[in-house]
């Protein structure tokens, strides 16, 4: 299940309502409430480590956010609601590469989205430090990484980052679950090298390949697109 999931194990109808309301207020679209507990949050101590704990939940698609706890840091004012909003909406983005089922694979000090897609948390330190699988690392951001990834960052920092030549499937709608993901998506090619390839869940397929130096992109689908390549920190509109 994709979007913004909230454990209710109580079954208050009060909290559900309120929450209901809050979540409103914050510009937070909910996708589901479930009696399944949300282990990555025991225990919550203090604002800061929620939305450390949030910010991965929400990169982590099926993982709950505990009703009692966002409920209550959603009362603490605007910084709560804009962190929430920044790791759900990234999430809604990248539907049309998660939903074809994409697992994921927690590993040491961070977790890969399917195969081309790497998540660090922000430590209660508010640091990362990890050994990054081989090749360039590039984050959404145009940051590229290489080796060991060592930097202080805070909860709204955590990197996001894609495998050297993936070609990644971004969506226009961030606010819902209920979209055509092809409808104009926009492809992200990473340290593009030789040719790369993404299929959206309903069986849309783009192929990328350099041809004389360009970028160009093959493919069946009969709704508009847009390419981006990201090389050496730069971004380029094809």
């Amino acid at each position: 299940m994709f979007g913004l999931i909230v454990s209710e194990p109580s079954r208050s109808a009060a909290l559900r309502k309120s929450l209901c309301a809050r979540l409103h207020d914050f510009d937070l679209p909910l996708t589901a409430f479930t009696d399944t507990p949300a282990p990555l949050f025991l225990p919550v101590m203090t604002r800061a480590s929620f939305l450390r704990k949030a910010s991965a939940a929400l990169l982590q698609p099926g993982q709950p956010l505990p009703a009692e706890a966002l409920m209550a840091f959603l009362g603490d004012g605007p910084l709560v609601g804009n962190v929430l909003r920044r790791y759900l909406f990234l999430q809604l983005s990248l539907l049309p590469y998660l939903r074809p089922g994409r697992e994921v694979t927690p590993l040491e000090g961070f977790f890969l989205l399917g195969e081309d897609m790497l998540v660090v948390p922000v430590s209660q330190e508010d640091t990362v430090d990890v050994q990054l699988p081989p090749g360039v690392w590039t984050e959404l951001n145009g940051a590229c990484h290489e080796g060991r990834l060592r930097e202080m960052r805070g909860y709204n920092e955590m990197p996001v980052l894609a495998r050297e030549n993936a070609l990644i499937p971004i969506g226009v709608n961030d606010r819902s679950t209920s979209h055509d993901d092809a409808d104009q998506v926009t492809l992200h090619w990473f340290q593009p090298a030789g040719a790369a390839q993404c299929t959206l869940a309903d069986g849309t397929q783009y192929c990328a390949m350099l041809s004389g130096g360009r970028a160009v992109i093959k493919t069946k689908a009969d709704k508009p697109y847009h390419l981006i390549v990201h090389r050496d920190g730069m971004e380029h509109l094809i």
